[in-house]
């Protein structure tokens, strides 16, 4: 089963480079921070200026770095192309001589194959990479009653949806596995059951826990 699976280098590199920040972007300083420590010790995004600081730095130290962006074709409720001049974000990564690509993000072996080029690139002194995945967001930017599946009237063509539909990574892959003869219905519905218990009891767990104290708001919290 897919569960079972050694973990991928693209997802080892991934979390080791993640970070924690509530800032759009901020993420990408913070991996970057990551790559530079690795290369000592020998080991809607796109429209914030820190990414091209960080895309100047990561080429010029030659980090080991892949720089991976989910273009969903929406930064938050505006089209891309209202908001940029070139819908390929690829390609801002090209004048900082960084080696630059798309990829389908919803065809998931393709991305694989694609992350794990690129990984293994970092890990051989090629410096760093950006891979820009096209995709779509099928569901709202926030909250349960956004744009898509609440109340609200959709600022995205019905027909663009449907169509995207359609594309569904998941279902895509899915049908893949099943042509190929590498996992019947059954075992997939297992698996979907099994997801939705964890989701399930996730929820569970959060709903019957203690809401944190008053003065816990300070805690980790420093200043310089």
């Amino acid at each position: 089963m897919l569960k079972n699976l050694a973990p991928h280098p693209l997802r080892m590199m991934i979390q080791e480079l993640r970070g924690s920040a509530p800032i759009v972007a901020g993420t990408i300083s913070l991996a970057t921070g990551a790559a530079l420590a690795s290369s000592i010790r020998g080991g809607g995004a796109a429209g914030e200026g820190v990414l091209y600081e960080s895309l100047n730095f990561a080429s010029l130290k030659k980090l080991p770095i892949l720089f991976v962006c989910e273009n969903n074709l929406y930064s938050t409720h505006m089209p891309i192309r209202e908001c940029r001049i070139d819908s390929n974000i690829y390609k801002v990564a090209e004048p900082f001589c960084i080696s630059a690509l798309q990829v389908d993000g919803n065809d998931v072996l393709k991305v694989y194959e694609t992350g794990k080029k690129a990984v293994e690139q970092c890990r051989n002194g090629g410096g760093p990479v950006f891979m820009e995945c096209l995709t779509y967001r099928l569901r709202g930017h926030v909250g349960p009653d956004d744009n898509i599946q609440g109340s609200h009237t959709d600022i995205r063509p019905p027909e663009e949806i449907k169509e995207w539909k359609k594309r569904d990574p998941i279902v895509r892959f899915e049908s893949y596995l099943e042509e190929n003869g590498l996992m019947g219905k059954e075992e997939m519905t297992a698996i979907k059951a099994e997801a939705e218990r964890e989701v399930e009891e996730a929820i569970e767990f959060a709903r019957g826990s203690v809401f944190p104290e008053p003065g816990d708001l300070d805690k980790y919290v420093f200043g310089q």
